[in-house]
């Protein structure tokens, strides 16, 4: 063989080798962009889910506080309907006590006119009774 024919062997052979390397590097490349192409649909994907989830615990957490807003606002119209009650509840029993002293008093008042109205008049009574009263409403007694 010739000088000439080995030349071209070599200078095809580098040649195919220089190729070979060109269609590895492109070929490589190209499998590092289909990794990360892919890589970034799998985190884009993990992202949708994400959303979507935070999205439903969303609806669910405004679905409760429309529920307690609700609950709370149904318990304040009860409170103030029993504190209602109990206000006129307390007048009526303040009005009845005030009722039931101002007769007890009246009945005193007559008791005491009758017996200084007496002829003689009974005073002694009259004090006695008053004293009585007197004592029985003091609570230091």
């Amino acid at each position: 063989m010739s000088v000439v024919a080995t030349s071209v062997i070599a200078a095809v052979s580098a040649l195919a080798a220089v190729a070979t390397l060109a269609v590895y590097l492109y070929l490589g490349r190209r499998a590092d962009l289909a990794g990360a192409r892919e890589e970034a649909l799998a985190l884009a994907e993990t992202r949708r889910q994400v959303i979507s989830d935070l999205q439903l615990q969303l609806e669910s957490l405004e679905e409760r506080r429309q529920r307690d807003g609700a609950n709370c606002e149904r318990r304040l119209r009860e409170l103030q309907s029993a504190l209602d009650r109990t206000r006129a509840q307390a007048r009526n029993d303040a009005y009845q006590t005030q009722r039931f002293y101002a007769a007890a008093l009246s009945d005193l008042l007559n008791d005491l006119r009758r017996d200084l109205e007496r002829r003689p008049p009974d005073v002694e009574g009259a004090l006695a009774r008053i004293r009585k009263l007197a004592q029985a409403s003091d609570p230091a007694a």
